[in-house]
């Protein structure tokens, strides 16, 4: 398990790679966690990154309830998991490894959260493949609902 002094080095180096990308409204280191607000979202929406349970997980947050029900309309509707959504984007960037279960769930903190680990078996560069991950995350629930990539 790495320490702060690690944790934080990856993370800021995840949010160099992020903010090189131009697709989010801000970026801010938080402690062990970094965290991406959604650009063009209609309601506050934010990409999250931090260790979750000893394991490095990406997140989307938003304590809007109608944000959350037009995320999760869009993939009924389109009936496609939000797991295929992000593999398919980690397929067009050449990522190694797939997207494991996505669970959303609202939180202690009453905020809708759609939460998956990062798959970083025999994965060398950590903190670009967690970037990777991020951008691979984002893009796929960037077009979904009223996250701005929708109609």
């Amino acid at each position: 398990m790495p320490g702060i002094d690690a944790v934080t080095d990856i993370l800021a180096a995840v949010r160099d790679r992020a903010a090189a990308s131009a697709r989010f409204a801000s970026l801010a280191l938080e402690g062990e966690r970094l965290r991406c607000r959604a650009k063009g979202a209609e309601a506050e929406a934010w990409y999250v990154v931090d260790r979750d349970g000893g394991r490095w997980s990406v997140a989307l947050l938003t304590p809007d309830r109608w944000l959350s029900e037009s995320v999760e309309g869009d993939m009924l509707e389109g009936r496609d998991s939000a797991e295929e959504l992000v593999d398919d984007e980690l397929v067009e960037v050449g990522f190694a490894n797939r997207c494991g279960k996505v669970r959303h769930f609202r939180d202690e903190d009453k905020t809708y959260v759609f939460r998956t680990d990062v798959p970083l078996d025999g994965i060398g560069d950590v903190p670009a493949a967690i970037a990777t991950f991020l951008l691979a995350f984002e893009a796929a629930f960037g077009q979904l609902g009223d996250m701005g990539g929708g109609d």
